[in-house]
Formats: C-alpha cells, sequence, structure tokens
C-alpha cells in the first residue's frame, strides 16, 4: 500500500510540476510578445549604444526581422515549405529575463543572419504589477557576432 501511495504522490508532484513550467513558459511568451512590441513602436526614438554601424537606424534592423517574419506567414499560408527562403535573416528569437524584484526585465532580441552572422539588441522593460511590459527605456545596446 506504501508503495502505491508514494507513486500517486509522485505522479501528482511531476504533473503539477509540468504544468507550473507550462503556465511559465506562456507568461514567459506573453511578456516577449509585449516586449517585441514595445520595441517595435518605439524604435525610431530609441538611442543605439554598443556596436552600431555609421547611420544604422534600429527601424532598418526591426525591418529585416519584419520582412523575415512576413515571408514565413506568406509560404505558410501558400503550403509553401520554408528552405531557399530569400530573407536574409535565418532565425530570431526573444528571451526576457525578470529582475528580482519583478518591476522590470532584461530583452534580448537575437537575430540569425544567413550565411552566418548575429546581432543582438539588448533593451529593458518596465512591468506592471501582473508582469506585463508597460513600458520600455530608451536605449537599445547592440552587440555583434560572426
Amino acid at each position: 500500500m506504501r508503495v502505491s501511495i508514494s507513486v500517486l504522490l509522485m505522479s501528482f508532484v511531476f504533473s503539477t510540476q509540468a504544468f507550473a513550467s507550462a503556465f511559465d513558459s506562456l507568461n514567459d511568451q506573453k511578456l516577449q510578445e509585449q516586449a517585441l512590441t514595445l520595441l517595435e513602436q518605439n524604435a525610431a526614438s530609441m538611442r543605439l549604444t554598443g556596436d552600431v554601424r555609421a547611420e544604422e537606424k534600429l527601424t532598418e534592423i526591426l525591418a529585416k526581422v519584419q520582412a523575415y517574419n512576413d515571408e514565413i506567414l506568406t509560404r505558410l499560408s501558400e503550403g509553401q515549405d520554408l528552405e531557399n527562403m530569400t530573407s536574409a535573416v535565418s532565425h530570431t528569437d526573444t528571451k526576457c529575463s525578470i529582475d528580482q524584484g519583478g518591476k522590470s526585465a532584461v530583452c534580448n532580441l537575437l537575430i540569425s543572419y544567413r550565411p552566418l552572422g548575429e546581432t543582438n539588441v539588448r533593451f529593458h522593460v518596465d512591468l506592471d504589477d501582473a508582469g506585463n511590459a508597460v513600458g520600455i527605456s530608451n536605449t537599445a545596446d547592440i552587440t555583434r557576432g560572426d
């Protein structure tokens, strides 16, 4: 009897952890989407620091990401595969890390290019009490890699 209760208890613990992980993942996705939306909305007025090329603007960097997303949506809606895409962007990923106080987050938009190269856009967002991104810093830091 003890063994079956232990097994039942362990399966409950694992299912609870799996549910919590899935819930956290949905919250992370929501925050990343909100942060990226704020970045796009405020890109024209944000100051760039770091590895910035002459006359480069954040709006130009984000336009490449938008063109990549548009190409994916077009290909999928037309039933095409995603091989041999024409976009110079090969992959994008947004990750946000909430600070310990829960009032702000540091976000990174990583853009990978074909055949190689990366640009990372690092920015800070302000969070409300529910953990939603409600504001954005006026500076984005650019780093690059090969």
